[in-house]
């Protein structure tokens, strides 16, 4: 059984065409906003690469030191776009609606996974905190992680999303 987040999918693409209509980058906002979303790229792709969907709750890698690692990605990826964008309405936006959202999934994906792992998942959110527990290892959690598993998970579209996102900023910073 999937969580169907229906409403979350198509407003993101609304906002994000409003969003890069409104968007204003120049070479120094470019440079550091692809940092932000190089870091969340690589935290979502190695999250990916860790999570086997719906075989019991995964608890190596990173998930051993966030339960919300994908969502911590994207987050960075969205702060890195607004400071790419210099939209200062647009970061104000995303900066509010962000947490509410996804706080919002969360709770609908921890209330099925409690229906869905039990006891085992009660233990996990004992043990790991809902977002960032200070302590990462990236050895283990790199070696944690499989290329094919973060490809068969669907992460190349948020690589081309990001890399979407890069044209049309580098095409108002030409034009």
């Amino acid at each position: 059984m999937k969580i169907k987040n229906s409403l979350r999918i198509p407003v993101g693409f609304a906002a994000g065409a409003v969003f890069l209509y409104r968007a204003e980058p120049v070479l120094w906002s470019f440079v550091i906003g692809l940092l932000f979303m190089l870091c969340g790229e690589a935290v979502r792709f190695v999250s990916a690469g860790t999570l086997i969907k719906y075989e019991g709750v995964t608890r190596n890698g990173i998930y051993a030191c966030t339960r919300n690692p994908l969502y911590f990605g994207s987050f960075l990826i969205g702060a890195g776009a607004c400071i790419m964008g210099r939209d200062p309405y647009f970061a104000l936006f995303f900066f509010i609606v962000f947490p509410i959202v996804y706080l919002w999934i969360i709770k609908r994906e921890e209330a099925f996974l409690r229906g869905r792992y039990g006891e085992d998942y009660e233990r996990y959110t004992r043990e790991v905190p809902r977002f960032w527990a200070g302590r990462l290892d990236i050895g283990v959690v790199l070696r944690e992680s499989s290329l094919f598993l973060a490809v068969k998970n669907g992460e190349l579209r948020a690589v081309a999303g990001i890399v979407g996102i890069l044209a049309v900023m580098l095409l108002k910073m030409i034009w």
